[in-house]
């Protein structure tokens, strides 16, 4: 976009836009912030039995090796309720959306892909198609077990 100024646009050059682009590429992940581990590991548990862990996959394999813990299969999911706008992409259908990293959820609200959800709790219950059943076993949970889910992913 043209803005007042003197410097003709665009002000970064492609040198510049490229070292941006490969600081963002390479930063780490955010660290868990561990509070109750014994807590956070039994949600751990649970996150797995309820079938989260079918889309946001713990780790992910780089090719020579590396276990990545991104939460993430990032692969497309259709997750929205039927009558739900979305956007046509590619192969990507107005339904399907990137499973994100859940790294630094406890820290990255609001959340699903236009920020509608202000809790982990609201975004689970939003999941739909392909994620209802594992919203449903969420939803099934005893308030104790359900503790422990969000305390395990308020830490990652």
């Amino acid at each position: 976009a043209e803005d007042d100024d003197e410097t003709p646009d665009p002000e970064a050059d492609e040198d510049t836009i490229d070292e941006m682009t490969a600081f963002i590429a390479f930063l780490a992940p955010p660290p868990r912030t561990r509070v109750d581990p014994a807590l956070e590991d039994r949600g751990e548990v649970i996150f797995d039995e309820t079938g989260c862990g079918d889309c946001h996959v713990p780790t992910l394999q780089t090719a020579d090796g590396v276990g990545i813990r991104a939460y993430s299969d990032l692969l497309l999911h259709d997750v929205a309720e039927p009558g739900a706008l979305g956007i046509e992409e590619g192969s990507a259908g107005i339904h399907d959306f990137r499973t994100p990293p859940l790294w630094g959820l406890g820290r990255t609200a609001p959340y699903l892909h236009d920020g509608r959800a202000s809790t982990i709790e609201e975004a689970i219950a939003m999941h739909a198609a392909e994620g209802s059943g594992a919203r449903d076993r969420v939803g099934a949970l005893s308030a104790t077990d359900r503790e422990a889910l969000l305390a395990f992913l308020r830490s990652l």
